[in-house]
């Protein structure tokens, strides 16, 4: 009779346990995720992406649908980039370094070390994306082990995550993977492009004095990058040290132009050579040539 209770009690207990188990108790998240490019104007490219750096996340609806359409609820997500079957993790920094905000439907917030872009879908909610590639590549997501080349995107709300944000992994058992629950994510597959030459572009904003003297860099300026698709990215500058670099570019014609906000440009760096002052830049790049490196000098009319 003993063993017959303590069984029962046991069974009676393990129910409990998995009705609230942090991976089964949550609802369903309504909403969707997708990748796109910087500028948010392409949904899924999938083998238009020239590399993992060309991958941005964007939680909102895609273009010509309404603001709302398909959007997360507002509220703090974080996330991860994996094999399609969700076994590897490919993200290489802890947690809560891929940590973002949703309001009204879009991503509007994010403070880690991933590049954004300015979503020009939603610009009026305040629309961003964020690079899934850590910092600047190739401090990027690892290789996928998947022989078609794919990879999964995966965003879950920070209550329902599983583990420490501050590891990089977080093992959690069936149903889950790295700490992001299934039934509790969004997730959404894309490919990347094998072998295609890219390269980075580096941009530094400097603030000087009529005579030429630097006075401190130019924090948050937008910088604005036009490729050989003809479509012009938005970007601002480091607000730590006033740079920027702009990875996963490909052969072909860029324009670079810097916005002027009061300023006037007095000088102009290209590859370390100067040239004749003036806020818009353009170059070419094939396979083989060195990364290229823009500085902007700007003094204050008011000053």
């Amino acid at each position: 009779m003993n063993r017959t209770l303590t069984g029962a009690v046991l069974f009676a207990l393990l129910i409990v346990i998995s009705q609230t188990s942090p991976v089964e108790a949550a609802a369903p998240l309504p909403g969707a995720i997708f990748t796109t490019v910087a500028d948010g104007t392409i949904v899924n490219a999938n083998t238009q992406y020239v590399s993992k750096c060309a991958v941005y996340l964007d939680g909102g609806p895609g273009p010509k649908a309404p603001a709302q359409a398909a959007g997360l609820p507002s509220g703090d997500y974080f996330f991860q980039v994996t094999d399609p079957s969700g076994e590897t993790l490919l993200s290489t920094d802890v947690v809560n370094n891929r940590r973002f905000h949703v309001s009204n439907g879009v991503i509007t917030a994010y403070t880690g070390t991933h590049l954004i872009g300015i979503d020009q879908v939603h610009p009026e909610l305040g629309a961003i994306t964020i690079s899934l590639a850590n910092n600047t590549c190739p401090t990027d997501f690892l290789d996928t082990p998947n022989d078609g080349g794919v990879y999964k995107a995966w965003v879950t709300p920070v209550a329902n995550f599983v583990g420490d944000p501050n590891l990089v992994d977080n093992p959690c058992g069936n149903g889950c993977s790295h700490g992001f629950a299934s039934s509790t994510s969004k997730t959404d597959n894309f490919k990347v492009q094998p072998n295609i030459p890219t390269f980075c572009l580096s941009v530094t904003k400097q603030i000087v004095s009529y005579s030429g003297t630097y006075l401190g860099p130019g924090f948050s300026w937008p910088i604005a990058v036009m490729g050989p698709d003809k479509v012009t990215n938005n970007f601002f500058t480091s607000d730590t040290d006033g740079t920027l670099s702009v990875c996963s570019l490909v052969a072909g014609s860029y324009t670079v132009s810097e916005s002027q906000n009061g300023y006037e440009t007095l000088g102009l760096i290209f590859n370390g050579n100067s040239l004749l002052p003036q806020p818009i830049y353009s170059f070419s790049w094939k396979a083989g040539d060195p990364d290229p490196s823009l500085i902007f000098q700007n003094w204050s009319m008011m000053q």
